[in-house]
């Protein structure tokens, strides 16, 4: 065995490189942590289930007419028992995911590679609880390029809570949706232009979105049958209480929905894109109780619309948070990819602050609030929880 060592006084090679792969080893588990996803705190545990559904009704307008509209949904719901059930990863395709979302956020694979490690409080195919009967359903459209699994750790909380979460994967819309044939689609932005009858970039947004609205529909009729099925989930869905909520692009999508589909009975979005709403529609304002999370600076981006007015012109006035120090992608779960988000600028200080379950907080508080588990004032007090928030109701600000 060799060993170098500087016999003469000062310098220990083997100790200096010792104590370097030491401070290596320590950055790297800081920088790129392996942690299991914080335990969502409900009083149930999580069960989830992929499935896949395809709409024979509907062609796919992005698929050149060659196939029907097909989507996979992930379905989070609450379980008393979750023993000899298989531990969901993070991301389910690792490479692929990790591929995708660095490519489309134009970042190094190596900063995500560590997230195969990372474990999530959901289990595979466990039973529904028995309390799991007529459940109020969130429907979920995350931001574009965004992916489903951004928002884990959200609906493990609702699930732990009693509620039913269905993350829709929109092809083309998603950084990538991979069916169990093998079969890819991945975002492109630019696509958008190629849509039958298509000529700005704008007149796409909303065919895609429009597009989008009718897959919530779809998953609402597919939550229907599979009530009405063999399939463990039957019987868990309460499709008389849905709710739809969306984030960024996916806020956008949620809105046409609710003013299509009558079942949505509460709207939620954080920095909705609301920019391909016409003059008419944001007229008619919104006509459900909402709840609006506005970043200070989505009111800056194109994207984000004519948000204040739609609020002034909606028939229920929208409660309305306006959170200072929170970032525009906070809410797709950056903070837990690694510290580096912060750093980097992605994430704001809020989400350090206990911002992340404030969030959630609301969320829940507003669905009970909606759905008759909770009085205003009670919705009111937990709005206001922190000093760093503004809260309105309509136009008028709530005050402390």
């Amino acid at each position: 065995m060799i060993v170098l060592r500087e016999t003469h006084g000062s310098v220990d090679i083997g100790l200096i490189i010792g104590l370097f792969s030491l401070v290596l080893i320590g950055s790297l588990a800081y920088l790129f942590p392996t942690a299991k996803i914080p335990d969502p705190g409900g009083k149930y545990e999580v069960g989830v289930e992929i499935i896949e559904l395809d709409d024979n009704s509907r062609i796919d307008p992005f698929s050149d007419g060659e196939m029907t509209r097909r989507l996979v949904i992930d379905i989070w719901y609450p379980s008393d028992d979750t023993s000899g059930k298989r531990r969901s990863p993070w991301f389910r395709s690792h490479s692929l995911f990790v591929e995708s979302l660095a490519d489309n956020y134009d970042l190094s694979p190596l900063l995500f590679q560590h997230l195969r490690a990372v474990k999530t409080n959901s289990f595979i195919g466990a039973a529904p609880s028995a309390n799991a009967n007529n459940l109020p359903v969130v429907i979920l459209s995350p931001g574009m390029p965004a992916i489903v699994p951004l928002y884990f750790s959200f609906a493990e909380y609702l699930a732990s809570r009693g509620f039913v979460v269905v993350g829709i994967e929109h092809p083309y819309a998603a950084s990538v949706v991979e069916f169990s044939d093998g079969s890819q689609f991945h975002f492109n932005k630019d696509r958008v232009l190629d849509l039958p009858g298509v000529e700005t970039f704008e007149e796409g947004a909303r065919l895609s979105m429009e597009l989008m609205a009718d897959d919530l529909s779809f998953v609402i009729d597919s939550l229907s049958k599979l009530n009405e099925s063999g399939h463990q989930l039957a019987g868990i869905f309460d499709v008389d209480r849905v709710a739809a909520f969306g984030h960024s692009g996916g806020g956008g999508v949620v809105h046409f929905a609710s003013n299509d589909d009558s079942r949505i009975k509460a709207l939620l979005s954080y920095d909705p894109a609301l920019f391909m709403l016409n003059d008419n529609e944001i007229e008619e304002g919104i006509g459900i109780p909402s709840l609006i999370i506005e970043t200070d600076e989505w009111k800056f981006r194109e994207e984000s619309g004519r948000i204040s007015d739609l609020i002034e012109s909606s028939v229920f006035p929208p409660l309305h948070i306006k959170i200072s120090e929170a970032r525009h992608p906070d809410f797709a779960m950056l903070d837990h990819l690694s510290p580096l988000a912060h750093f980097l600028d992605f994430t704001g200080s809020f989400m350090k602050s206990g911002g992340e379950y404030y969030l959630y907080d609301i969320i829940q508080s507003f669905l009970e609030y909606t759905f008759g588990n909770l009085s205003e004032s009670e919705l009111l007090s937990r709005l206001l929880q922190r000093d760093d928030v503004r809260v309105f109701k309509g136009i008028h600000e709530i005050p402390r």
